[in-house]
């Protein structure tokens, strides 16, 4: 009768931990850089998102500042595993007083994850490309 209980509440336990990895929503979320704000003049970025095959997904999009044109931008494709996106492509950020105002482009694989309650996926390889900032990259659900 124990072993039926403890076995009960293991299947309880999966069946909530697998409830809570939902299959990514195609079409368009909100993409930041936390050096971008938007609260006055600018909005925020934007990403589209299709399907491609099984868990597989294009993503193209990007964030700009209208007044001093920093930007950051993403492309590419990505795999959805839980909540986390493992993904390939190319991302290229400028923020004019960053990395000596000149753009930092990553070429290849990164991973984003959505940790604890966060609505958003945030990329996990922060280093800019000057070796000294810390880049908050995050795709929203």
């Amino acid at each position: 009768m124990r072993f039926l209980m403890i076995f009960a509440v293991l299947l309880m336990v999966k069946l909530t931990a697998v409830s809570q990895t939902l299959p990514v929503r195609a079409g368009k979320h909100l993409f930041t850089i936390q050096f971008i704000t938007f609260e006055r003049y600018n909005e925020p970025g934007s990403v589209i998102i299709k399907p491609i095959g099984k868990d597989e997904y294009s993503i193209e999009g990007e964030q700009r500042d209208k007044k001093t044109k920093d930007y950051v931008t993403i492309k590419g494709t990505f795999l959805a595993k839980g909540r986390e996106l493992k993904f390939n492509g190319k991302i290229v950020s400028k923020i004019s007083y960053v990395n000596n105002g000149e753009p930092c482009e990553r070429n290849g694989l990164a991973v984003f994850k959505a940790s604890g309650k966060r609505k958003y996926w945030r990329m996990q390889q922060m280093l800019n490309c000057d070796g000294e900032t810390t880049d908050y990259i995050d795709i929203f659900f």
